[in-house]
């Protein structure tokens, strides 16, 4: 019963940013991602050795407005009549640091409520209700999934055997919030419907891509959708950005690998990390090369 259950971050190579409804939660425009089975978050749900429901993040315990936060949204699904709980979650991903912590945790914790409370929902119902939790967690029970306007959440199949890994910047907590971010961005970046209309096209792109199995063109369109979204942050009011010269240098190291016949993309969440997109055949190499240049941490996340 008090087993931990496991939820996968992914990464977006076609990114989500905007929510058209909150609720339920709709993305301005369809997006696809990557999951990552080596960034992951674990949950078990235990009885509440206190008299109040508890919420724990590497054995540290959260505080009032956490613990609201997390069964407001748990409590839309799980029975209204039921003991007080503790909630505990380990994550190997470092959390709010544009690593998709929120992905992992959402996943892992859906996972964990169904187990403990014995809810018997489908992986098609459990999509459901994370994406209320966390809209990009909905990609994280597939391998590869899109997340598209209406809603629904497809499987993606790609004969490549993709990979990434981490340039480190920062692990630290964002200074601003994904969600408080992406709201900025909605309603005050004077070039949001330029991305909202790029994200449409390269969502379009990327699939065709991915059916004829052209990593040249799946790289590509990658980079230039990260930067077409980070670009909203710089338009909005007040203007701020997630990236800081370590990120554009980390960003210059994969394009100098590039040049010298490796071929590797990058992609930025909302946060200064830099993931590193490859072809599996080549980790060896790459691996070896990278970390000659990049002397901060590496995380290797294979697909």
């Amino acid at each position: 019963m008090d087993s931990f259950s496991i939820g996968y971050a992914n990464i977006a190579l076609v990114k989500y940013w905007g929510k058209k409804s909150k609720n339920p939660v709709l993305p301005y425009n369809p997006n696809l991602s990557l999951r990552l089975d080596k960034l992951h978050s674990k949950t078990k749900i235990i009885k509440s050795s206190s008299n109040n429901d508890e919420f724990y993040i590497n054995d540290e315990q959260q505080d009032a407005n956490e613990v609201k936060k997390i069964f407001t949204f748990i409590e839309k699904f799980i029975p209204k009549k039921r003991e007080k709980i503790s909630i505990i979650s380990y994550n190997s991903v470092p959390t709010a640091a544009g690593l998709s912590s929120s992905s992992s945790g959402t996943m892992a914790l859906v996972l964990a409520c169904n187990k403990y409370f014995n809810l018997n929902l489908s992986t098609e119902e459990m999509v459901k209700i994370a994406k209320e939790g966390s809209g990009s967690s909905c990609r994280s029970f597939y391998k590869m999934a899109s997340w598209l306007e209406d809603g629904s959440v497809e499987e993606i199949k790609c004969d490549l055997d993709l990979a990434m890994l981490v340039l480190v910047v920062d692990e630290n907590r964002k200074k601003i919030s994904s969600r408080e971010a992406m709201d900025r961005c909605v309603n005050t970046s004077t070039n949001f419907k330029q991305w909202v209309d790029t994200a449409h096209n390269d969502f379009k792109l990327m699939k065709i891509a991915l059916e004829e199995n052209n990593f040249s063109k799946i790289g590509e369109i990658t980079e230039r959708n990260a930067l077409a979204m980070h670009s909203t942050t710089l338009t909005a009011t007040p203007p701020f950005s997630f990236l800081t010269e370590e990120s554009y240098a980390a960003m210059d190291i994969v394009k100098k690998l590039r040049n010298d016949g490796i071929e590797c993309y990058f992609t930025m969440d909302a946060g200064p990390n830099v993931k590193v997109l490859y072809l599996k055949e080549n980790h060896d190499k790459l691996y070896k090369e990278i970390k000659k240049l990049w002397t901060n941490k590496i995380i290797e996340c294979m697909v």
